[in-house]
């Protein structure tokens, strides 16, 4: 059988330029791209994500066939943000993939704004932002969306789970989340460091990504340095461990394609940049050799999320950020993590969240630690831009009823 693997400082005063800078955390990874108009244009469509006080859930019973399965019901849950963000300090935040811990699943966000909510639900933000939060979910599962307990500072408000280096700072950069896993004995977060270069929704630059852990997952990561530095040649969207080796997607714009690269390493050489192997065909072949590497799954944009589905016998693929589809959330299934990966179907979000117009739907990540009936139903969070809602939005949650 195989699975799927499993700073407390404030930021500056909060103002509408803050909010154009600060926000783009997550929205680079939306992008998934660099150096592109298309990037440009997906990450100003983008600029802007955080929360809302609205809840609002619907179910979709309409039966789609899928090359290997077929969609049976879509149930909107709602948004995610509960008394758990609430106690936390937290009014705004996107993002949310998670991986399994012991005890649990360790879950991580992008930029996250301090703050408090009023009885009416109007936000307030005060006491800065962070570009990094985590959150643990422990086994006992009393509602869905789940409450989860985020890691914070001795203000009890949420804390920056991956610090900067000395010649960094909250002034000039950002750390923001790409995916994570727990492995010999400690959780590892691979991330993006972010350059602010000036003012305005593209004042940023992408410096390279690296690997943090931990070996209390609720606790600050500690970024990895080599005799090379803190940079790895990889920035994974999504991670699975089977037959010994941990695989990891990218998803990016290289060599003037667009979509999923492909990686792998062994987990007893994670931490070492060198030992890095990359899809250079079918076969699979994998190569240390960077430039030897090829497009894994073309036409992929933003994040993908990738399980091992025990009632489906397949690992299935979640992506979105498409412009062209921009409320849908797509499948993709396969045998084996190295393909091959075939489309399967998809589930559209409905046209309205939250008393707004979607306008584009993006980070959609699996969480099977909530999977009930081994697979059959399916937890995805996805976050949203929404029409005229500025900064006051949340990610949601939606479960997935599928049947072989």
């Amino acid at each position: 059988m195989r699975k799927g693997a499993v700073d407390t400082a404030a930021g500056p005063a909060f103002g509408h330029e803050f909010f154009r800078r600060v926000s783009m955390g997550c929205n680079l990874a939306i992008a998934g791209v660099t150096g592109a108009v298309g990037e440009e244009f997906l990450i100003k469509a983008t600029i802007l994500v955080c929360i809302t006080a609205s809840f609002f859930g619907c179910t979709s019973s309409v039966s789609r066939k899928c090359e290997n399965f077929r969609v049976v019901s879509s149930n909107f849950l709602g948004v995610v943000w509960s008394q758990g963000h609430a106690k936390a300090s937290i009014i705004s935040q996107d993002g949310g993939f998670s991986y399994r811990i012991p005890g649990g699943s360790l879950w991580c966000f992008g930029d996250t704004f301090r703050g408090s909510r009023d009885n009416s639900g109007s936000p307030h933000l005060a006491g800065g932002a962070v570009s990094c939060a985590t959150a643990q979910l422990g086994e006992t599962i009393e509602s869905l969306p789940p409450m989860l307990l985020f890691f914070t500072g001795q203000d009890g408000k949420v804390a920056q789970a991956i610090d900067f280096l000395p010649a960094e700072s909250w002034d000039r950069h950002r750390i923001w989340p790409l995916s994570g896993i727990y492995v010999n004995g400690k959780s590892y977060i691979y991330y993006s460091l972010i350059e602010l270069t000036g003012k305005g929704m593209l004042g940023f630059k992408k410096i390279g990504s690296g690997l943090a852990y931990s070996t209390q997952p609720l606790n600050i990561h500690k970024r990895i340095q080599t005799p090379k530095g803190w940079r790895f040649p990889v920035a994974p969207r999504a991670i699975v461990m089977t037959d010994d080796w941990i695989y990891l997607f990218d998803v990016d714009k290289r060599h003037g394609r667009q979509g999923v690269w492909l990686s792998r390493v062994r987990p007893t050489e994670i931490e070492n940049p060198d030992d890095y192997q990359f899809y250079c065909g079918q076969g699979p072949s994998f190569d240390p050799d960077k430039n030897e590497e090829v497009l894994f799954l073309k036409n992929i944009y933003g994040q993908v999320s990738v399980v091992w589905n025990e009632y489906l016998n397949k690992y299935i693929l979640a992506s979105s950020s498409d412009l062209l589809h921009p409320c849908k959330i797509n499948f993709y299934s396969a045998e084996n993590p190295f393909g091959p990966w075939k489309q399967a179907c998809a589930i559209t979000v409905p046209k309205y969240r939250q008393g707004k117009k979607v306008k584009l739907v993006y980070c959609s990540y699996f969480h099977p630690e909530l999977f009930r009936d081994n697979g059959r139903i399916m937890n995805l969070t996805f976050s949203l831009r929404l029409e005229d809602a500025g900064f006051d939005v949340n990610n949601e949650m939606v479960e997935v009823e599928v049947q072989r």
